[in-house]
């Protein structure tokens, strides 16, 4: 049996606040809350004109944030966003220059001995000790915080799918497998709200896929609350209920994911027997409704503004009855990816 020299573990974390930090960005509170209640309002998180400046320089500037209890909140921004900065004010790991958060209803300013221990965190690249497996570094975690529930160590390997006293030493541990003893570090004393900085990257298909899945069944099986940073708009899509957009320090988006959806612009195509008589035959109702060129005649047929059920059901009827016969009808929504980029763009020229 390995031992384990607690005295060397302890000068590799930095004190903080009241949190322990190793040096790869693996959070939690060295602390053992005996049953505090912490009032709770529908925002596990909010900030009010969050302000992060160095120098002249504003990282992070007058963010309203929002994060609602139960959900995966995904904050998303290109990198050097701020999105990091973000995420460490609300732990404490740096300062704040001005503004304030509230995290379960309660300023984290003089409340941090009744808030860290309900939050877990990966900041950056989770790091453990290569030389013991995954085990063994959660054990060494566990008694570094004090976290004094039984099997603790073995439940957190279950919720995210790695084997309890497996002998692979984390040195052989694939990137994904890395990720994922970061994230059952982070869950050991059950914690309420998740923060999660990029937990894809750098991932292969196979283990983006693994990831997302995992994330997303924690708010359902564990009643914990997420957010989660991310560069990559695809990977947000397929999580997150909440969404914001970060640009530059500045919060330029934040509402439901649907909402950010909606905003895609609808179309039908249409391919006829005769588009360019569908075409002729089409245009005046929607010139009268007082829109200008909204039909686009392509290669592939007709493009032409969805305007709901109806108003298809009489366009295809009036196509019938003047000797037209529809081939094809193809639903098109922008890409939200544009969406996202011309948010950016716009946000740039100011």
């Amino acid at each position: 049996m390995k031992k384990f020299y607690l005295g060397k573990v302890m000068a590799r974390f930095v004190f903080y606040t009241g949190l322990v930090v190793g040096d790869a960005g693996i959070i939690s509170r060295h602390y053992s809350p005996e049953s505090e209640e912490i009032s709770m309002s529908d925002y596990l998180i909010e900030t009010k004109q969050l302000t992060k400046t160095y120098g002249d320089q504003a990282a992070v500037k007058d963010v309203n944030l929002h994060v609602k209890k139960g959900r995966i909140y995904g904050l998303l921004g290109r990198n050097g966003a701020g999105k990091t900065t973000i995420m460490k004010m609300i732990l404490g790991l740096t300062s704040i220059t001005s503004g304030e958060v509230d995290v379960f209803g309660q300023n984290i300013k003089g409340h941090e001995k009744r808030i860290y221990p309900r939050i877990g965190a990966i900041i950056e690249t989770p790091g453990f000790y290569p030389n013991l497996t995954g085990t063994e570094n959660l054990e060494i975690f566990a008694r570094l915080r004090g976290t004094a529930a039984p099997n603790a160590v073995k439940n957190a390997l279950k919720v995210v799918g790695l084997p309890y006293k497996d002998k692979k030493l984390f040195s052989k541990y694939s990137l994904g497998m890395k990720q994922r003893l970061g994230i059952a570090n982070a869950l050991l004393g059950k914690p309420k709200l998740l923060l999660l900085d990029e937990p894809t990257n750098g991932l292969d298909p196979s283990g983006i896929h693994e990831m997302r899945e995992l994330i997303k069944s924690l708010p359902e099986k564990y009643g914990i609350t997420l957010m989660v940073s991310s560069h990559l708009l695809a990977e947000i899509e397929q999580i997150a209920d909440n969404v914001g957009i970060i640009s530059n320090g500045k919060m330029i988006y934040q509402d439901s994911l649907y909402d950010l959806q909606s905003k895609n612009k609808r179309e039908l195509l249409l391919r006829t027997s005769n588009d360019l008589l569908a075409y002729q035959l089409l245009i005046p109702k929607y010139e009268h409704a007082g829109l200008v060129h909204p039909i686009q005649q392509t290669k592939e047929g007709l493009l032409l503004p969805y305007e709901g059920d109806r108003s298809l059901g009489l366009h295809i009827r009036h196509l019938f009855e003047n000797g037209i016969d529809l081939y094809r009808i193809e639903e098109r929504r922008g890409n939200l990816e544009d969406i996202y980029l011309q948010m950016v763009q716009k946000e740039a020229s100011l």
